[in-house]
C-alpha cells in the first residue's frame, strides 16, 4: 500500500471523526475541502464521505428520540365542553377529572368515578367539569359544583393542597382546562396565582408551626392553690424528645396568646446551626422571647403568675 493510499485512509478516518463530533451539518464543508486539495475522488475518502452524508443533502437525520420525548410530554388543553367528553360514559373518550384547572386521567379508579361507580352520586358530575370548590365545601349540588374558590380563606384551601397532592401521586396528569385558571395557551391566570399564593401561605404557616414546636417545645406546667403556677423544662417536655433541656421563656407572636416554651441556652442558634461565630447561648437572642419576671435566667424551673 502506497503512501498516498495511507494518507487517503488517514484523511477518511479524520473526516469521520470530524463528522461524529460536529454532526451531519459538516458534510458540505468537508466535501468542498476534499475537492480543493484533490482527494475527493479517492476510494477511501469517497467511502468516508458517503458514510457521513445525510439522508438528504442539507438535511439532518430526524432525532427520533427527541420526537418521542416531545410526544410523551405533550399536555392536553381542553375547553370545558371538551372535558365533558371524558365522563366515563358508554360513548366517552376516557375518564378525566379536573381540579384547579389540572386534568388527571382517573381511568384506573373507574370503579369509583365512572357512572354507577362508588362515588357516582357526586363524582360523576366532578368528572364532567372543574368542580374544585366542592372538594373544599362538600357541596355537590349543581350550584356547588363550580371552580371558583376566590372567596375562601387560606385555612379552607389547606385541604385543596392535599387533594392536589393525592391526584398527582395516584393518577396521571394529562393536561389543563382552559378557563378560570389557565388561558388558551396553557398559561396560568391571575386567579390561579392568587389561589396558589394563599395555598403557599398555608404551607409556610404549617412549616413555621412545626419548626417552632421543634425549636421551642412547650414547657411542662402545673398549678396548685398553695404554690400557684410553675413551668419547667426537661429533655421531653412538650412531647419533643431532644438532647438539651432548655430554660423557660415566654414566646410572644402577634395575633396569638403568649405561651411558655423551652429554649436551648447554649451553642449556635437554630436558625444557623453550623455557625462557628456565635455567643454560645442558643436561641436566647430570639426577638420574640421574654424572660419571666422574678425567675433566674439560667433556671429550668420558674414560678409564674400564669402558666
Amino acid at each position: 500500500m502506497g503512501s498516498r493510499s495511507i494518507t487517503a485512509i488517514t484523511i477518511g478516518l479524520f473526516l469521520i471523526l470530524i463528522a461524529v463530533y460536529f454532526g451531519s451539518d459538516s458534510y458540505n464543508i468537508i466535501q468542498n475541502a476534499c475537492q480543493t486539495i484533490g482527494v475527493s475522488e479517492n476510494f477511501y475518502v469517497k467511502s468516508a464521505l458517503n458514510f457521513i452524508q445525510p439522508n438528504e443533502a442539507g438535511q439532518k437525520t430526524p432525532d427520533t428520540g427527541s420526537d418521542l420525548k416531545k410526544a410523551k410530554n405533550t399536555q392536553l388543553l381542553l375547553t370545558p365542553e371538551e372535558l365533558k367528553l371524558y365522563d366515563g360514559g358508554p360513548n366517552s373518550k376516557g375518564l378525566y377529572l379536573a381540579l384547579l384547572g389540572e386534568v388527571f386521567d382517573v381511568e384506573k379508579g373507574a370503579q369509583h368515578y365512572k357512572p354507577g361507580g362508588g362515588y357516582a352520586f357526586s363524582l360523576v358530575c366532578i368528572c364532567r367539569k372543574d368542580a374544585t370548590r366542592a372538594y373544599i365545601t362538600g357541596d355537590f349540588s349543581e350550584s356547588g359544583l363550580i371552580e371558583d374558590v376566590s372567596d375562601l380563606d387560606s385555612g379552607s384551601l389547606a385541604s385543596l393542597q392535599d387533594w392536589l397532592s393525592f391526584y398527582k401521586e395516584e393518577y396521571k396528569h394529562v393536561g389543563k382546562v382552559i378557563g378560570k385558571y389557565y388561558g388558551k395557551n396553557g398559561q396560568p391566570t391571575k386567579e390561579l396565582l392568587l389561589v396558589k399564593e394563599k395555598m403557599n401561605a398555608v404551607t409556610e404557616n404549617k412549616w413555621m408551626e412545626k419548626m417552632n414546636n421543634e425549636n421551642f417545645p412547650p414547657c411542662n406546667s402545673e398549678w396548685s392553690k398553695e404554690k400557684g403556677s410553675k413551668v419547667w423544662c426537661t429533655k421531653k417536655s412538650g412531647g419533643v424528645d431532644r438532647e438539651w433541656i432548655g430554660v423557660p421563656r415566654e414566646l410572644v407572636i402577634q395575633g396569638k396568646d403568649p405561651r411558655c416554651v423551652c429554649v436551648k441556652n447554649y451553642g449556635p442558634p437554630s436558625s444557623d446551626p453550623n455557625s462557628s461565630q456565635h455567643n454560645d447561648n442558643g436561641d436566647l437572642d430570639h426577638p420574640q422571647l421574654r424572660e419571666y419576671p422574678g425567675c433566674q435566667p439560667t433556671s429550668n424551673t420558674c414560678s409564674v403568675s400564669h402558666p
